[in-house]
């Protein structure tokens, strides 16, 4: 911080001049800080999402899609609760008559079965919801460990 003096007319005394750099400093290392965690964030439970090649942009919803999680041991998370394959559909069932045109986001780990994905969005879709997405990452290289369960 430095100061400097007025000899000539008007204020008197020393005149505070500021130094901003290391404020700039300080709020470009919190911005790159940010940039860095922010993405890496996820909610729900760690799970590895089916890669493909031109995944859809983001599209404005009004709500928020109800979350189904099914990971590579075929448990099923409604939202962040563990519950069982029925549960789940019950659940699902119940939300669907309090918020029939909410959409649903089946997450499911890539090193499941498609078998079981595929038999548990023909049921969400058999409750009435009209609007199911299947949560997709973008292509990637499998290493022959990945791709041997």
């Amino acid at each position: 911080m430095g100061a400097t003096l007025e000899t000539g007319k008007g204020r008197r005394g020393p005149k505070p001049n500021i130094n901003v750099t290391p404020l700039v400093d300080v709020v470009l290392v919190l911005l790159i800080i940010f940039m860095v965690i922010i993405p890496n964030m996820q909610e729900g439970k760690a799970i590895e999402l089916v890669n493909v090649f031109h995944p859809d942009k983001d599209a404005g919803e009004q709500q928020e899609p109800l979350v189904v999680t099914i990971d590579d041991q075929e448990r099923f998370y409604y939202e962040e609760n563990q519950l069982s394959r029925a549960d789940a559909l019950a659940a699902l069932t119940r939300a669907y008559q309090s918020a029939p045109k909410r959409k649903v986001l089946l997450r499911a780990d890539a090193r499941l079965r498609f078998v079981a994905v595929r038999g548990f969005f023909k049921e969400v879709q058999e409750i009435g919801y009209a609007g199911v997405a299947l949560a997709v990452a973008g292509q990637r290289s499998w290493s022959a460990e990945e791709g041997s369960s």
